[in-house]
């Protein structure tokens, strides 16, 4: 039993210096072909051309237009650093605040608005870019 005991110990002992003798200093180059380079300079030149990105918004309300700017001052009053929208549709308005890149931001950012407006819902909605 002791024999087995050594022999882990031993074991257990050379660990680290197997781990550092693995280590070793070196550059790394990596090569790509020029299709690679092309298709690259064609996806920076595209995404330069985007107007708008999918992303969410906090729908705070809707109905008649005098309503939506009265609350839309509200809601800047209350809330000064988040964004907001007005969108006819016929035949609503819609007051639409924050620009949210994922659900996940904009589900955070409901929890306290909601405290104000308790029927806000998140939409699904493209950003668009200024």
């Amino acid at each position: 039993m002791t024999v087995k005991f050594s022999s882990l110990l031993a074991f257990i002992l050379m660990i680290p210096g197997i781990l550092l003798s693995q280590e070793k200093e070196g550059d790394i180059r990596v090569e790509s072909s020029a299709s690679v380079k092309e298709l690259i300079a064609q996806k920076i030149a595209f995404n330069k051309e985007q107007n708008s990105f999918p992303g969410y918004k906090i729908q705070i309300y809707y109905g008649s237009e005098k309503e939506c700017y009265e609350i839309k001052d509200e809601f800047t009053s209350l809330f000064p650093d988040i964004p907001t929208s007005i969108i006819f549709s016929t035949p609503q308005w819609k007051l639409q605040v924050g620009e949210y890149r994922s659900r996940l931001e904009a589900d955070k950012s409901i929890q306290s608005i909601k405290k104000e407006y308790p029927s806000a819902i998140v939409l699904a909605t493209e950003i668009e870019l200024e």
